[in-house]
């Protein structure tokens, strides 16, 4: 009698523990960029205990990883002149507060002028630049305020694409006054 009870006891625990890992299974408590990280296979970085909040006018150095880079279309290794983003990649990013334009300041490294570089922002606003010259290229533009979110479980999404790789050497935001 007691072997029954004990073994109807034990299936009883072990159920209850393996629908409890299910639930958290379907129901993940991370943090955002952990979760594009590790789940998602989004971002191409991760840092220990980090955040995808980007702080208005802090400059991207990427000549090393950063979090914020899109798994697609950036190369897998920095170096000391930047990442280059072949194709199509992006950056993703969390906002502290919405603004009403942000300005977007990059330095990017193109292997010829005229080359075309494709910036997009949802589906409602996209842009295309086309780069000065052959060599160090300063890019700016002024992304609209109300296409972006300061939401801190849903990251906006800078897509960037162009048909001849280019190397970018730093990225700034800044609110645009």
């Amino acid at each position: 009698m007691f072997k029954k009870a004990g073994f109807a006891s034990a299936i009883l625990a072990l159920s209850g523990f393996y629908l409890y890992t299910l639930y958290l299974a379907a129901h993940p408590q991370v943090s955002l960029s952990y979760r594009l990280y590790y789940m998602e296979g989004k971002t191409q970085f991760w840092e220990h205990n980090s955040d995808l909040v980007y702080h208005t006018g802090n400059q991207l150095d990427l000549a090393k990883p950063s979090r914020f880079l899109s798994s697609e279309g950036w190369a897998s290794k920095p170096t000391a002149q930047g990442t280059q983003l072949q194709g199509e990649g992006g950056l993703y990013f969390v906002l502290s507060k919405q603004p009403d334009a942000l300005t977007v300041l990059a330095k990017v490294d193109s292997p010829k002028a005229g080359t075309l570089l494709k910036v997009a922002l949802g589906h409602d606003w996209t842009t295309t630049i086309k780069l000065a010259k052959q060599g160090l290229n300063e890019v700016k533009l002024n992304l609209p305020g109300n296409l972006l979110k300061a939401d801190p479980s849903q990251p906006n999404f800078l897509a960037i694409s162009t048909p001849e790789p280019l190397n970018f050497h730093t990225v700034q935001m800044k609110v645009a006054q």
